[in-house]
């Protein structure tokens, strides 16, 4: 039997590939709120349940440079998605928090993973969904525990048709 070209590559590479193609047909499905592709940024945002978050929470959840971060962070202030607070526990310091606009926007958003999510995971069943969900769990806890340098991946959408 012939191997996938992803079975013959490094397992980092196949995982990037696999990451590009996800994030094309999300990308894709969320164009219309032109907000590229930081959905995960919102989501982080989200899940704080209005309190917002500092930018070095994201940065630490997402393995991004505070560089990027910034960069990101003003971005969607531009498309009035997120804005910044006063962190009430520190008034020296902002927190990130969702605007009504990215609020409204934010069931799109879930809906659109939802859709992605099932496009990809077809034909696994619900507790083979959930062994991946557990394995992906360990490789990276396996991988956090390697030492390694901090590397960026910045996924652009191209000019090129596919």
């Amino acid at each position: 039997m012939e191997k996938s070209l992803c079975q013959s590559l490094p397992f980092g590479r196949s995982l990037a590939i696999l990451t590009k193609s996800y994030y094309a047909a999300l990308s894709k499905r969320l164009e219309h709120l032109e907000i590229a592709r930081y959905y995960s940024v919102l989501i982080l945002i989200d899940n704080q349940q209005g309190q917002g978050c500092t930018q070095q929470f994201l940065c630490d959840q997402l393995k991004i440079d505070k560089v990027s971060m910034v960069r990101i962070i003003q971005y969607l202030i531009e498309k009035n998605f997120i804005l910044k607070v006063v962190n009430p526990a520190d008034r020296r310091a902002n927190l990130v928090a969702l605007t009504p606009k990215a609020i409204q926007s934010m069931p799109q958003i879930y809906h659109a993973i939802d859709e992605v999510n099932e496009a990809a995971l077809k034909g696994l069943s619900s507790s083979g969904r959930q062994a991946l969900m557990n394995q992906l769990s360990r490789i990276q806890e396996n991988l956090d525990r390697l030492p390694a340098d901090l590397i960026f991946i910045n996924y652009k959408k191209s000019s090129k048709k596919p």
